[in-house]
């Protein structure tokens, strides 16, 4: 019996990773909005090959200075989450992120 910490991905059903690493991006916060980043759309792509994850995302315009950071902070949710060892960030604005990103449930909190 090993006394590793299990992993996420240990827990969950093949196929549910993905699933279930977006859902741990909902602990990056832009700091300007206040809302994460998942809500906001600004993750455009997330996929796992064994222990790393490659993300797609984007800031809001592309004169963001927050890019490093919303990098840093999905890099640290993913590997602290036990699921993968990696995370390689990559971030673009094709296509420009628009306000019709965001969720639903977060226009309605905005009053939108």
């Amino acid at each position: 019996m090993t006394r590793e910490p299990l992993s996420v991905a240990q827990l969950v059903g093949p196929g549910t990773e993905t699933a279930q690493l977006r859902e741990l991006l909902r602990e990056v916060i832009d700091p300007e909005l206040g809302v994460d980043i998942v809500s906001l759309g600004l993750v455009y792509g997330l996929e796992v090959d064994g222990r790393v994850a490659a993300v797609l995302l984007t800031t809001t315009t592309p004169a963001c200075p927050l890019g490093d950071y919303l990098s840093d902070e999905v890099r640290r949710v993913l590997v602290d989450g036990g699921a993968v060892d990696r995370v390689e960030v990559e971030v673009t604005h094709v296509p420009a992120w628009s306000p019709d990103m965001i969720a639903e449930e977060t226009k309605r909190a905005f009053g939108w």
